[in-house]
């Protein structure tokens, strides 16, 4: 046993709490965006941090809750509810603030950002959720975990129930991969589009340049007749912005075909992170990804 709980019941309140984590989300996108939306960083319905911060306060809890209750009753000061919200409140941020800079550093994107929230810390996490998350943990620890303690007596026999769970968690496992692997992608994807927005400028840009200094070039050159320099000069305007219109056309064509990659699917892969995660902000290419926002297939 680790913290007064089984690896089994570990196992299992890990699954049901990232599910109730996910269907929250959900729920809560729902009532302020108007629409169903699959939220989370994976495509399967769990939401791993809210797993992860049940179980810290769980095990926190179970360890020194008893102590720190006869130590609250006997000063007859704080209660046992203000002791559990405080618990609370910083586990539960301690794992979010975790969780957010972990997804930074390993996919260079910020999947949510308090930035504009009032008391936030660098956008991780702020006072505001930080007392929501408190308040969910009083409600589960003294609410929702007494029903499933309740219920567990009518649960699945361990016997049968590790099977089951093996197999959750290696659906878990290659959902992760998977996530993984897309977001990988996607990153690539998106550095080839700044690339292609940063070409097309050359090519807007840098060729009038090229088209100003060689026109230039050609009348200094062929000095001896006014009207061949005008015709060379001519020539070598015509020959640049054709030039120019094909680069246009190929580079347009890539960039059109990467957008439809990304945001053709609001309920699996990289079109369905884009969606649910609208405050989403990425590291290196945070001005294609508005772009990407903006694109007409992206509202499908």
């Amino acid at each position: 046993m680790i913290a007064g709980m089984t690896y089994y019941e570990i196992a299992s309140y890990f699954l049901i709490y990232a599910f109730g984590g996910w269907c929250t989300e959900v729920i809560y996108q729902a009532l302020k965006r108007g629409k169903i939306i699959n939220r989370g960083f994976l495509n399967g319905p769990v939401c791993p941090v809210y797993g992860f911060g049940v179980l810290a306060v769980f095990a926190l809890t179970g360890t020194f809750m008893p102590a720190l209750k006869n130590r609250a009753a006997g000063e007859g000061g704080i209660s046992e509810l203000l002791i559990l919200f405080l618990i609370g409140m910083i586990l539960a941020t301690l794992v979010e603030l975790i969780a957010g800079w972990l997804l930074d550093v390993c996919f260079h994107a910020r999947w949510w950002d308090y930035s504009n929230v009032p008391l936030n810390f660098h956008g991780y996490i702020c006072l505001r959720f930080s007392v929501l998350w408190g308040l969910a943990i009083v409600f589960v620890v003294k609410v929702i975990q007494p029903i499933m303690e309740k219920e567990s007596k009518l649960q699945v026999p361990e016997n049968y129930g590790w099977p089951i769970l093996a197999i959750l968690y290696a659906v878990l496992l290659v959902d992760f991969i998977v996530t993984a692997m897309i977001v990988a992608g996607w990153n690539r994807k998106l550095t080839e589009l700044d690339d292609i927005r940063k070409k097309m400028r050359i090519v807007s840009d840098g060729l009038s340049q090229k088209l100003g200094s060689e026109t230039i070039e050609a009348h200094q050159k062929f000095d001896e007749s006014r009207v061949q320099a005008h015709l060379a000069g001519a020539e070598l305007k015509t020959g640049i912005k054709k030039h120019q219109a094909e680069s246009l056309d190929k580079l347009r064509t890539r960039k059109a075909a990467l957008e439809a990659q990304i945001t053709k699917h609001s309920w699996f892969g990289a079109g369905r992170i884009l969606e649910a995660f609208p405050e989403l902000r990425h590291r290196e290419h945070n001005q294609v990804l508005e772009e990407l926002r903006e694109a007409p297939g992206s509202k499908d």
